[in-house]
């Protein structure tokens, strides 16, 4: 009886350790995806808040078509496989943006259609200096959030492909 009640405390003191360490884990997380996020810390200008997960979520589920209309890139771009959907979405980083910095200009806007309506538009920001999204209701800034890494290589390889694919030299 004396062994049973000793493997017992063993096992809770076990327990109770293991669910301390995943605590600290989650802290350590979050410290990091708050070092990340002063990218654009010299913005000024409104404070807008990250995506609603739910948003993203509904997008994720149920995001049918995505438009991309570039303001001076010589292309367009659609796509409409799940697959391509949901990496798109992934370019969009879960840490929030603050304020868009000044001198940063959208090169395009996202739309993002469910069905056969858009439920959500975003500005694509991706220059040297600016890399985010910027969800908006006209002109409104709704959401912003940085690009992640992904995104960069995604636009990078995107506009060097069509440049190339045009004869012309990419800009940098």
């Amino acid at each position: 009886m004396r062994n049973l009640y000793f493997c017992s405390l063993i096992a809770l003191l076990m327990v109770f350790v293991s669910s301390c360490t995943n605590g600290d884990t989650k802290t350590t997380t979050n410290a990091t995806a708050e070092k990340v996020a002063p990218v654009q810390a010299a913005a000024s200008g409104p404070q807008i808040p990250s995506v609603p997960q739910e948003l993203m979520l509904k997008l994720y589920d149920e995001c049918t078509y995505l438009d991309y209309i570039f303001h001076d890139l010589p292309f367009s771009m659609s796509q409409d496989e799940t697959s391509s959907i949901r990496a798109n979405l992934n370019y969009i980083s879960t840490t929030p943006l603050g304020s868009i910095p000044s001198g940063c200009k959208p090169i395009g806007r996202q739309f993002f259609h469910i069905g056969g309506d858009i439920v959500a538009e975003a500005n694509v920001y991706f220059s040297k200096e600016c890399k985010f999204y910027v969800f908006v209701d006209g002109e409104t800034p709704l959401y912003a959030n940085v690009m992640s890494q992904e995104g960069e290589n995604f636009f990078m390889t995107m506009i060097k492909q069509a440049f190339q694919a045009s004869g012309q030299q990419a800009p940098q």
